[in-house]
């Protein structure tokens, strides 16, 4: 893999405003609401939610990979390097995907044709994005195994040859295989066993650091958030209700949502002690409650919350809230 090209400094990633709906049968889902999101160069964003949330549409659109018709970006921009993905065309979407954002999906049981060698699969988009004949795009593929630690000599066998780990372990190379800019995780570890979670967990954040990606990962796991995170975007509902440091969100969580998704875990130092889940389900994104989304299942609801959309707060420089409880300007925490 050759030295990381360099990004400007400020922001690699910038989405404003972005609003994305599917429509089928008459049915309007409501997918993404909204929502604005940035990613410094050489950082790592956490995106945080239940399943639902409208965090992998929000990864698609970083990449103008919402399916389409039933995918409708209504409106906002998705710029990175300050060029607006929305609105390039497919010749330009082909030399970007790959080369300045790649993506490791969830499933990497799924994300692999199995009726191509690994290497093939490697090798392709390295000769597109490099310009390098099929020979030479090959050796370079068995370099990319060696770098996420599978034999180069495995480069010719297929997807069913190998193990869930090792399988992330190819879509990993895939992504890295073009030098990206921007590297998106979408629950890289789901399918994975405990062990060979935090295996691939750390080979994604140690190659993120010695090539100096920006990052996106996206989870419902606060612990890997904690682990790899510079900032956390709490989402719920198609919003971004809590933004802010992984210190913000850690020690000064602010949103009753975000108290909900920490009140949740287990509490290691006592065994005994309960845990408090979240009443109710994520809201029907065909069918969004009025007001804050989060008012049925929030403690702290109050009849403003039922009416129109929730305040939002500045708590600092770093931290964003969305909650009617910020309105009293003296009030910094739950």
């Amino acid at each position: 893999m050759e030295e990381k090209r360099t990004a400007a400094s400020g922001n690699l990633l910038e989405i404003e405003n972005l609003v994305i709906q599917y429509v089928s049968n008459d049915e309007i889902t409501h997918a993404v609401n909204g929502i604005d999101l940035q990613i410094p160069v050489g950082k790592t964003l956490g995106l945080v939610g239940e399943t639902g949330a409208g965090k992998t549409t929000t990864a698609l659109s970083i990449l103008n990979l919402v399916p389409a018709p039933q995918g409708r970006i209504l409106s906002g921009t998705v710029k990175v390097e300050g060029n607006d993905v929305l609105r390039m065309n497919e010749k330009q979407l082909q030399a970007f995907r790959g080369n300045s954002v790649a993506m490791i999906f969830q499933d990497p049981m799924t994300a692999l044709n199995p009726i191509k060698t690994v290497g093939d699969q490697i090798a392709e988009g390295i000769a597109v994005h490099k310009n390098l004949n099929k020979a030479a795009a090959f050796e370079e593929a068995m370099s990319m195994l060696e770098l996420v630690g599978i034999p180069s000599g495995r480069a010719r066998e297929y997807p069913h040859q190998f193990s869930g780990g090792m399988k992330q372990r190819v879509v990993i190379a895939i992504a890295l295989a073009c030098n990206p800019l921007l590297l998106i995780a979408d629950e890289p570890t789901t399918a994975l066993d405990v062990t060979i979670q935090a295996q691939v967990l750390k080979l994604i954040n140690e190659l993120r650091v010695k090539y100096q990606m920006s990052m996106l990962m996206i989870t419902h796991d606060l612990g890997i958030v904690a682990e790899v995170c510079d900032a956390v975007a709490i989402m719920y509902a198609g919003k971004i209700v809590e933004y802010g440091t992984l210190e913000d969100i850690f020690d000064h969580f602010s949103h009753p949502y975000t108290k909900g998704l920490f009140d949740s875990l287990p509490n290691i130092e006592d065994r005994r002690a309960e845990l408090k889940p979240i009443k109710g389900l994520i809201p029907d994104p065909t069918n969004l409650p009025g007001g804050c989304s989060f008012h049925p299942r929030c403690n702290y609801c109050t009849p403003e919350c039922t009416q129109g959309e929730p305040f939002v707060r500045q708590l600092s420089e770093t931290h964003v809230v969305r909650c009617n409880l910020y309105r009293d300007a003296g009030r910094n925490a739950l």
